[in-house]
């Protein structure tokens, strides 16, 4: 660790001149001593089973259809209830307005627990990765409307839904969004909310295919993307932040390090209920 000094950059509560990430673990080895890959015989049978395995789904699990247009099991699975949305526009506007009030209650909470109780960036890292590789791939691939594609205006408004066609695709933002309150809630401790935003993960998942406003490819892209970007951004966490300070130093008017009051008592960065 850096001894301290008068220009040391505060981090965490500590005087740190500069990072240091000791890579002292043998990544060749497990965590987990004595586990089956520690047998040469184990890894070989791995090995020329995997070999098999890939052999056998290119084989039988690659389709070879020529499909015009988009085949899509779940909007055919969502037909019925995606004809009863427009049928009875009553209860296609009840469907909307409690998935739109999910989205904005999961935004307010998770945001403004942020604000209250958290002090790394962590979280909003995560959502502006997820967003802007997202908003790449709509630019860069685009899909035909589903026959089905149904999002008319409820006539309630949403700070984080947008109502209308609009190509917006993979993948999806409903699911994703949520799966990221859910780890973000998980992370700080708060296993009911994470239980909570995982469930109306699953909600918005099956509010997105019966209107046919997304693929049902953009759902498990929603999860796996989020899941990927939030351990990533665990992964980069400190060093995130530490630029984060480094840029606020940077930016201030004395040239002097930013000095911010730490709080190290963990009950009062994570409380019971926010």
């Amino acid at each position: 660790m850096a001894t301290k000094s008068d220009e040391a950059v505060q981090y965490n509560g500590e005087d740190l001149k500069s990072f240091y990430f000791p890579n002292k673990f043998d990544h060749r080895q497990s965590a987990v001593p004595g586990n089956p890959c520690y047998n040469f015989r184990f890894r070989i049978f791995i090995f020329f089973t995997y070999i098999v395995v890939t052999q056998l789904g290119e084989i039988f699990g690659t389709p070879s259809d020529n499909i015009n247009g988009v085949w899509d099991w779940g909007h055919l699975l969502t037909t019925p209830i995606n004809q009863l949305y427009q049928e009875h526009r009553w209860f296609s506007a009840m469907m909307q307005i409690s998935s739109a009030l999910i989205l904005d209650f999961a935004f307010f909470y998770v945001s403004l627990y942020w604000v209250l109780y958290e002090r790394n960036f962590r979280l909003f890292a995560v959502l502006i990765l997820f967003y802007a590789i997202r908003a790449v791939h709509l630019n860069i691939f685009k899909l035909e409307y589903s026959p089905n594609y149904y999002w008319e205006d409820p006539l309630v408004p949403s700070l984080v839904v947008k109502y209308g066609k609009y190509s917006d695709f993979f993948y999806s933002g409903h699911v994703g969004f949520l799966t990221i309150c859910a780890l973000e809630m998980r992370k700080v401790g708060k296993r009911y909310m994470a239980l909570f935003f995982f469930i109306c993960s699953i909600f918005q998942a099956f509010i997105v295919i019966s209107f046919a406003i997304h693929y049902t490819i953009d759902v498990p892209g929603g999860y796996i993307f989020s899941h990927y970007f939030f351990n990533m951004v665990c992964y980069w966490e400190a060093k995130i932040d530490f630029v984060l300070k480094r840029l606020a130093n940077c930016c201030s008017k004395t040239n002097k390090p930013i000095s911010i009051a730490y709080e190290n008592d963990t009950e009062k960065q994570q409380p019971t209920a926010i």
